[in-house]
This record gives C-alpha cells, sequence and structure tokens, in this order.
C-alpha cells in the first residue's frame, strides 16, 4: 500500500519476452487488441481503477509490465519493489515459456518473497481443434509450484477471461491486507 490510498496495489506482469504481457494488459485498459505491440523495453506502468462485488471500496491498481528480454533482469529487479501481487504469463504456444516460469518466481521471490499471484496461460485463440502441447496435469503442477491463487487461459486478441486475470488478483491482494466482512 502507498501513500494515502489504503487500496493501492501494484502488479508487476512477467515472463517471456513475446507472450502477449502488452496485448493483456492493452486487452485489459482499452478492451481492444493491439496487433503490433512493440517489445518492452525495460518497462511501462499504467493506473486502473476497479470495483470487485466482493470489496466495497474502489481499488487502484498500478500494473508494471517489465520487459521479458533477459538482458533487461537489472532493471527488473528495481521494480518488484512495493508489489502486491504478480502476474506470471507464458505462450500456450510456445512449452519453454511455461518452463521459464520457474526462473521468474525465482527472480521475483528474491526481491519480494512470495505475493498473490495469477498463472496466466496466453494465445488461447491460437490452439486450433484444442490440440494442447501443454497438459492439464502440467498445468496444475506448474500453479502448485508458483503457489498460484488461480489460473487462466486468455485470449489478449479475444479478451477472453483477461478481465477476470486482474479481478481475482485484485480480491486475492485486497484479502491478502484486510478481512472481508
Amino acid at each position: 500500500m502507498v501513500g494515502s490510498n489504503k487500496y493501492f496495489y501494484k502488479v508487476c506482469i512477467v515472463g517471456d519476452s513475446e507472450v502477449g504481457k502488452t496485448t493483456l494488459v492493452n486487452q485489459y485498459l482499452k478492451r481492444r487488441f493491439v496487433a503490433d505491440a512493440q517489445r518492452t523495453i525495460g518497462s511501462n506502468f499504467f493506473v486502473k481503477y476497479v470495483k470487485i462485488p466482493e470489496v466495497k471500496h474502489l481499488i487502484t491498481l498500478q500494473i508494471w509490465d517489465l520487459a521479458g528480454q533477459p538482458r533487461f533482469k537489472w532493471v527488473r529487479f528495481a521494480f518488484y519493489k512495493g508489489a502486491s501481487g504478480i502476474v506470471y504469463a507464458f505462450d500456450l504456444t510456445r512449452r519453454h515459456t511455461l518452463d521459464s516460469l520457474i526462473n521468474w518466481k525465482e527472480e521475483v521471490e528474491s526481491k519480494i518473497g512470495v505475493m498473490p499471484n495469477i498463472f496466466v496461460g496466453n494465445k488461447r485463440d491460437l490452439i486450433i481443434d484444442d490440440t494442447r502441447f501443454i497438459n492439464a496435469e502440467e498445468i496444475s503442477q506448474f500453479k502448485e509450484t508458483l503457489s498460484a491463487n488461480a489460473y487462466f487461459e486468455t485470449s489478449a486478441k479475444l479478451g477472453t477471461n483477461v478481465k477476470n486475470v486482474f479481478d481475482i488478483l485484485a480480491l486475492e491482494m485486497y484479502k491478502n491486507t484486510h478481512i472481508i466482512i
């Protein structure tokens, strides 16, 4: 929590380059798909005010979209400070982006410890005829390894589950700091 707004939460969205972090954030904030999103250099941040039915107060989310390229690791450490929640994102069509979430977890937790987090498999729209590279058992194991509060398959292109990711994370961060009556 920062300043006088006790319902302020900083969120970092992390994962390998080109898993769709920027397009997820754009879909959440602007409800549109940005097909030509450029790679994030360092970081970008955005603010969104959200109302969640279980919470009586307006919640402020400050969402930090962090560059996924290894060369920006040194810069990311500074941006984790003060984070209340994490979105771990991978590309459902590229197996190695799921495997690398273990390294992301270690990087994040080495700086801020364990925080509420949501585990996201993005680019659901690219899975044709439900042909999967990653099975449900592997997803369940990764969810447990990440200590994730929830798992969502999203499509930043179609908007599938994008709002749910941030709403559930906002609720989990709130519950982590307040008692819901």
